[in-house]
């Protein structure tokens, strides 16, 4: 297989496909091209493909990030990592010439595959998402590689998420960083949560959701109330901005956490009273089950722990069905986090101390945790937190 490479619009083409790159992407594939099976430092890149500039080795690695996003869809290629060296690109030569399934290569059929995946992921039906996977040779489907990943990452399958190098680690990464939030303290999320948002190293789309969603909560648990709230203003300007639908029950789920930790009682009724609208005309499994342990919340938060207790444990249990670790894994540490805010010990801290040591076992926490937390903190080092970025 050949590349052409036209220098005077930055264009790749393989076969009649073509591929528009920045002038510094195409100049580095051209030069690994020139030189495939090679592999190069980061130095050396630098010196060929930046002469007579001074950026740092981080510069290769966001552009050999960015090349395998857009020459992903080119099989026959591979940017590979050269694990304590550096990069070089390969050409497979030895492809089937047609694939085993030509339904796979349908374009309508794609389509509505997906569509019925992203569906599965909208209701919180996990079951049926991995029943899809196992059953896409049969079916003759090919599911997209990010729903690879993301069924992995729903799995709870920590093992694979942080030793596979099937994918870069920068695209494991936010998948990594959501469930470090069950590892340490909000405290330590909250710094790692920052450094990324300061990073080149997520994608837009991953900025935006870590930044509008996913952070909101960790501020109202360190304390920052008003920096929760203030996040809240701005999400809701996204959504809008970008319209975002799917957000919305997500959004009001953490905007009632939110005021569960700083608001007032009056507060937590109205996003309630909302909530209970939202999923009576959506009932959605996630949404559910993670607002039955926010009901649990309250009431504890009233005093009231016989109630609390049961309604804690139906969103659990909900929340186990849809076979999202992460949500599951999530919630049994928020239910722990908020008991310790408000002092509450004896027999119920013991069951959910438990209850949150049994799941962390069962997608092994006590294994690969400290690992993960490790290399993250690693890989986000050179970056300094940030909590007043622009918005994406």
């Amino acid at each position: 297989m050949s590349l052409q490479f036209d220098e005077g619009t930055y264009t790749v083409t393989r076969r009649t496909d073509s591929i528009r790159l920045l002038a510094k992407e195409f100049a580095l594939l051209h030069f690994l091209y020139e030189n495939k099976e090679k592999a190069f430092t980061r130095s050396q890149l630098l010196d060929r493909v930046w002469p007579l500039e001074y950026p740092v080795e981080r510069t290769v690695d966001d552009h050999v990030y960015r090349l395998r996003k857009k020459l992903k869809r080119w099989e026959e290629i591979a940017l590979e990592t050269v694990r304590g060296y550096g990069y070089r690109l390969i050409i497979r030569s030895n492809m089937a010439i047609l694939p085993s399934n030509p339904s796979a290569q349908d374009q309508e059929m794609r389509e509505v595959i997906h569509g019925l995946f992203r569906k599965y992921h909208l209701y919180g039906q996990g079951k049926s998402m991995l029943t899809l996977l196992d059953q896409q040779e049969a079916l003759g489907i090919e599911i997209d590689p990010f729903y690879q990943l993301y069924i992995h990452f729903i799995q709870g399958d920590l093992e694979w998420l942080i030793t596979t190098t099937e994918i870069p680690f920068e695209e494991r990464l936010y998948w990594l960083l959501i469930f470090t939030h069950t590892l340490i303290e909000p405290s330590e999320s909250l710094l790692l949560y920052e450094k990324a948002l300061n990073s080149s190293v997520l994608s837009a789309e991953q900025l935006r959701e870590l930044r509008i969603l996913n952070i909101v909560e960790v501020y109202a648990e360190v304390g920052q109330y008003e920096q929760a709230k203030a996040r809240l203003i701005e999400t809701y300007h996204v959504m809008e901005q970008d319209e975002l639908v799917h957000f919305r029950l997500p959004v009001k789920l953490s905007a009632l956490y939110v005021e569960l930790w700083g608001g007032s009682g009056e507060a937590v009724e109205d996003q309630m009273a909302s909530l209970r609208s939202g999923l009576k005309d959506a009932p959605y499994l996630r949404e559910i089950g993670r607002f039955q342990v926010m009901e649990g919340l309250w009431l504890l938060r009233q005093g009231r722990i016989r109630e609390a207790e049961p309604r804690m444990d139906d969103g659990l249990d909900v929340l186990k069905m849809t076979l999202n670790a992460p949500l599951y894994l999530n919630s049994a540490y928020q239910i722990l986090l908020f008991m310790a805010h408000h002092r509450i010990e004896g027999r119920l801290r013991t069951k959910y101390l438990q209850i949150h040591a049994d799941i962390s076992k069962s997608y092994g926490v006590p294994v690969y945790g400290q690992q993960i937390v490790d290399e993250i903190r690693t890989f986000l080092s050179p970056f300094s937190p940030s909590s007043d970025l622009p918005l994406i």
